[in-house]
C-alpha cells in the first residue's frame, strides 16, 4: 500500500469524488479492510469528509479541497438539519466560505439557485433560523427568487415545527414582484400536496408531503 504523506495527497487528487467504502474498494481493486485503511489515513490528512444518506449509510467525499480551512454551504446546511436522513451529499465542486461562517440567509439562497430537491428539502429548515429578513429579501431579489422564497417559505410553515412569521413587508414586496406566469424551481416538477401556494406565488413546487416526513416526527 501507499506509504508517506505526498503519496496520500497524490491518491487524494486521483480519486476526488464520493465513495461508499465499497466503491471505494472497487476502485482500488483492494479488499473492505484495506479501504478502511486508506479512509483512515486520508481523513487523518484532511482530504476526507464523512456524511449520511437515506439508511445511515457513511459517504466519504475525498478532495483536496477539504484540507483547506473552511466550511462549504452544503456543510452548513447539513450542520443545521434535525435528522441525517435529508443529509446532502457534496459535490467535488462545492462552494467554500473562509475565514467566516456563512449566514443562514446565504445558504437558503444558495440552496434554491442549486434547482435539486434534496438542496429544497434541507433548505426548509433554514427558515427556522432567519434573523435578518431584510438581508434575505435583497438576496432574493438580486437573484430573482422573491416568489420562491416565499412560497417555499409557506411550505415550511405547513411542515417545519417553529418557524417564525415572514414580516408583512417582505410579503408585500413579494406581491409586487410576482407574475401571472408559473415557473419552475426545479424544472418539470410540481407538487401534488401543495397546490395552493402554487397558485398563491405561480411558482411550481417540486415537493409533496411524502418527502417531507422527517421534519414532522
Amino acid at each position: 500500500m501507499i506509504k508517506g504523506s505526498n503519496k496520500y495527497e497524490k491518491l487524494a487528487e486521483s480519486l476526488q469524488g464520493i465513495y461508499t467504502l465499497e466503491t471505494l474498494a472497487n476502485r482500488l481493486k483492494i479488499d473492505r479492510s484495506k479501504a478502511i485503511y486508506v479512509i483512515h489515513r486520508l481523513r487523518k490528512l484532511g482530504y476526507v469528509k464523512t456524511s449520511y444518506e437515506s439508511g445511515k449509510k457513511r459517504l466519504y467525499n475525498i478532495s483536496l479541497k477539504n484540507k483547506q480551512k473552511g466550511i462549504s454551504y452544503t456543510q452548513w446546511i447539513n450542520s443545521s438539519l434535525p435528522t441525517a436522513s435529508y443529509a446532502i451529499v457534496a459535490s467535488p465542486n462545492d462552494y467554500y466560505i473562509h475565514d467566516r461562517k456563512p449566514s443562514y440567509e446565504e445558504s437558503l439562497i444558495y440552496a434554491i439557485k442549486q434547482r435539486d430537491v434534496r438542496y429544497l428539502i434541507a433548505s426548509l429548515i433554514l427558515f427556522r433560523k432567519i434573523t435578518d429578513w431584510k438581508l434575505l429579501y435583497r438576496l432574493a431579489k438580486k437573484d430573482n427568487l422573491v416568489s420562491e422564497v416565499i412560497a417555499l417559505y409557506e411550505v415550511a410553515r405547513k411542515i417545519v415545527k417553529k418557524i417564525k412569521r415572514m414580516p408583512k413587508r417582505f410579503l408585500t414586496l413579494g406581491k409586487k414582484k410576482k407574475t401571472n406566469q408559473f415557473h419552475y424551481i426545479v424544472q418539470g416538477i410540481s407538487s401534488d400536496d401543495f397546490k395552493d401556494i402554487e397558485e398563491k406565488w405561480k411558482v411550481y413546487i417540486p415537493l409533496n408531503r411524502a418527502d417531507l416526513e422527517e421534519y414532522r416526527r
